[in-house]
């Protein structure tokens, strides 16, 4: 019989987690600003160094703010702000990339099988409109890429499961490196351009199986094309 040792938690993950917890109970409010370090220390009865550490901690998880000559606040709590960590891991590691194209395969496939069940007449129209306009903005790689920022998440918000909702919007958000080099790409944004309309379609026809296959299609040759314009830039070929 073996026991884990115990483990005595430092004064400053204490504190971390005692400010988390008002976060998590809505006693720190999003964007409220905190007692100055000093005060801080006197009102949690700890010294300084730990109350500073706790703040950076908390501040590379994007749960607080720190602003030079303003002060320590909480951030907005908004998911997209939560993602800001995660969006580093994915830059300096290009293995995660390949995890995160994986889950977004797995999870927006899914996400459009049941749009095409709940989707409704007028977010159908207004992706219509939406890819109609892509159709005008080949030549406009950064007002494409936001239109179509717009089209997965209409079909996200179509779904209309909120937990799936949370999950595929975030895994979206992570998406973006290599939206910012697939965007560059005439041939990628033709492509994508014919996938969402093969998207539309089978959400159209309301065919869940079909809506899955096409999202699984589109999805995978977005892969293949951030790995060929990754490859073209490590060897500094031109974007094709």
């Amino acid at each position: 019989m073996s026991f884990d040792p115990i483990v005595n938690t430092s004064i400053s993950e204490q504190v971390a987690q005692r400010l988390l917890q008002m976060i998590r109970t809505g006693e720190l409010k999003p964007t409220q600003q905190l007692p100055p370090e000093r005060e801080l220390a006197t009102m949690l009865g700890v010294g300084r160094p730990a109350v500073r550490e706790a703040i950076r901690g908390l501040s590379l998880l994007g749960l607080l703010r720190i602003r030079q000559g303003e002060g320590t606040f909480v951030g907005s709590l908004h998911p997209r702000e939560l993602l800001e960590p995660l969006e580093m891991i994915i830059d300096l590691n290009a293995g995660t990339l390949d995890a995160l194209f994986d889950s977004r395969i797995i999870i927006e496939s899914g996400v459009a099988a049941l749009a095409a069940k709940h989707i409704t007449d007028e977010q159908l129209a207004f992706l219509s409109a939406t890819v109609h306009d892509e159709a005008t903005l080949l030549s406009d790689a950064a007002t494409f890429s936001a239109a179509d920022v717009v089209f997965h998440e209409t079909i996200i918000e179509a779904c209309a499961n909120p937990f799936l909702q949370s999950i595929a919007g975030s895994l979206y958000v992570l998406g973006k490196k290599s939206r910012s080099i697939t965007s560059r790409i005439p041939a990628v944004l033709e492509r994508s351009l014919q996938d969402h309309r093969d998207i539309l379609a089978a959400l159209q026809a309301r065919d869940p199986d079909r809506a899955s296959q096409a999202m699984r299609h589109h999805l995978l040759r977005v892969r293949e094309g951030y790995h060929n314009a990754a490859d073209a830039v490590a060897s500094h070929l031109p974007l094709t």
